[in-house]
């Protein structure tokens, strides 16, 4: 396999090369002293998936997402063995279930909006 070059590829090269330095080096003596921020500066809550503790403790979440056709049944069970349960639901869950949101609320859990 043979290269060949002429004068006008190589000033093509070079000139390429050149503006692709100019354009990294203006850029980072642009950005040397900018701070960059990639999202909002705001404080999300993050879950707690353990907490170290002597008591022998669990705690049970339930997310409502898609349908509601076992509410009284979860509840039914959850009455049963005296276990209060935190229920994560969703907003359009919400709006489309709304007795079955009056009904955990009535039974004493607690209910978080995700």
């Amino acid at each position: 396999m043979f290269f060949v070059f002429n004068k006008d590829k190589i000033s093509a090269y070079i000139v390429s090369i050149l503006t692709v330095a100019i354009l990294f080096g203006t850029a980072n003596f642009i950005n040397n002293n900018k701070i960059v921020r990639t999202s909002v500066t705001q404080t999300k809550l993050l879950p707690i998936y353990n907490v170290e503790t002597n008591e022998k403790k669990v705690a049970f979440t339930m997310n409502c997402a898609w349908n509601a056709d076992d509410i009284d049944s979860i509840l039914k069970t959850l009455e049963k063995n005296n276990i209060k349960i935190t229920f994560f639901m969703v907003g359009d869950w919400i709006e489309k279930y709304p007795e079955s949101v009056k009904k955990i609320y009535e039974a004493g859990h607690e209910i978080r909006k995700s």
